[in-house]
């Protein structure tokens, strides 16, 4: 029998709500329970309370009081194929604008096992669009060639996929249904398309189809549209019937964008109902906060995003954590000091001049483009003011470079800010957020043949989710 449920909108959406779920070949009776289970509690959920540590030795000392109960075994690999295992469980998010190949670089020379790239628009590659081919393409000293795809018509994700992975030599390929941004899922994009099972499995079954045996494709998901219209549940299930080699989830609903709070307990949810791994992402920002998700979930992989952002050292220590390093491990991984902090960033912005250096008209592209950068490497730093107005303005990599070695600006000693190891970075924090959101006409009723009309007008704009 198909998956039903009837779900009251409380105003929060558009159109009749009542949802029918493809059904699975196999997992009937444990899907019907597991998905008559969700109950999504974010009213009574708190965020628990985080009391910042005064120094960054302290920081690491409450990461090691935070890991002292947990066994020293060490983290299982996360095996996506019989070709391509992970050690340890730990993946770099994709992030527009960010995820180029010089940051996934200095993501892997940190400890993340697998960084995937920005996402790639499936559509826009057939045509063989210049942006998009830079976006999928490699450095030479890339060991895992992984990408994240976006696309709305069956057809063209397996013709995308085929061509990534016979042009491009990609060994990973995951698929976006992430997507947050209100005009996306007003149109049935992103976080909305798993509203259309018929569809999303399509979706699925194409990119497994274009991948052959070799290459694993994986689902990225979020918890639903609202609270209201949970989805990652029978999304999960749907995708490991077409042959989904794992599924990410950001334990958030659609319309909070990055807002807190995040719900770890809709990984445990997915875990518990599907056979293959489940990565956990969202809110991820210390070696303690990947220990617990993976304790409190059983989720086989840690993806961290927006909480490595001008400091990726953040995955050695998840890593040592990972690994059952244990406490001397952990200790040695403690924040760096200011001036390792300017060298990072100087070695980020050389490697992003020198990728974009034949895609640019000029480096001043790339230095201003790094600017986002800037902030994020040198916040809650106190003696970091003038060298943070020298590096905004600088508009080439000698004024970079200049700035850098000069001590005379900041102090090369500074620890590491308590205050940053926490800080929101770019996006999220703040009050909790619920956007309204939408739907095109009769997208909930599939089963009915209603909303055709504007799955014919999808159109693959969408961003990270």
């Amino acid at each position: 029998p198909h998956y039903l449920r009837s779900i009251v909108s409380n105003g929060l959406i558009s159109g009749r709500a009542t949802v029918y779920f493809k059904p699975c070949s196999r997992n009937h009776e444990q899907a019907n329970k597991s998905y008559s289970q969700i109950q999504c509690k974010t009213a009574s959920m708190k965020p628990k309370p985080h009391q910042l540590p005064k120094t960054a030795a302290t920081a690491v000392q409450s990461d090691l009081q935070r890991l002292s109960s947990r066994s020293q075994q060490p983290t299982r690999p996360l095996k996506l194929s019989p070709s391509l295992s992970l050690w340890p469980p730990l993946l770099s998010a994709p992030m527009a604008g960010i995820s180029c190949a010089p940051y996934r670089q200095l993501c892997y020379s940190h400890g993340a096992a697998m960084c995937t790239s920005e996402m790639v628009i499936a559509s826009a590659l057939l045509l063989h669009n210049r942006r998009t081919l830079k976006l999928a393409s490699f450095a030479p000293g890339e060991k895992i060639r992984s990408v994240q795809l976006y696309g709305v018509r069956p057809d063209q994700v397996e013709q995308a996929v085929q061509m990534l992975v016979s042009e491009h030599g990609v060994h990973h390929v995951d698929l976006n249904f992430g997507c947050p941004v209100r005009k996306v899922t007003a149109r049935g994009g992103g976080s909305a398309l798993p509203l259309r099972p018929l569809l999303f499995s399509r979706l699925v079954a194409a990119a497994v189809k274009g991948a052959g045996d070799q290459v694993p494709v994986t689902v990225k998901l979020r918890v639903g549209l609202t609270p209201e219209l949970t989805t990652h549940v029978q999304a999960g299930l749907i995708a490991e019937a077409e042959g989904a080699a794992a599924l990410t989830l950001h334990a958030r609903t659609a319309d909070q964008l990055y807002s807190p709070p995040v719900m770890w307990p809709a990984v445990r949810e997915l875990v518990d109902a599907v056979q293959i791994p489940v990565i956990g992402n969202g809110d991820v920002y210390e070696a303690s906060d990947a220990v617990r998700l993976i304790d409190e979930t059983g989720c086989a992989g840690v993806m961290v995003g927006r909480g490595a952002l001008g400091r990726p050292w953040v995955f050695r220590e998840v890593a040592a954590a990972l690994c059952g390093g244990g406490s001397t491990k952990l200790a040695s991984a403690s924040a760096p000091d200011l001036g390792q902090v300017v060298l990072t960033a100087l070695q980020h912005i050389e490697a992003e001049v020198e990728w974009y250096r034949d895609y640019d008209l000029g480096e001043r592209d790339s230095i201003l483009r790094f600017r986002k950068f800037i902030l994020l490497y040198l916040y809650g730093f106190k003696s970091a003011v003038h060298l943070k107005a020298k590096l905004m303005a600088a508009e080439s990599l000698a004024q970079w470079r200049e700035a850098a070695y000069d001590t005379a600006l900041y102090d090369p000693f500074e620890l590491f800010p308590a205050c940053a190891v926490r800080y929101p970075r770019l996006k999220g924090g703040g009050a909790p957020v619920r956007q309204r959101m939408g739907l095109p006409d009769g997208w909930l009723d599939e089963h009915q043949g209603d909303g055709i009309a504007a799955e014919a007008c999808l159109t693959d704009e969408a961003c990270e989710g």
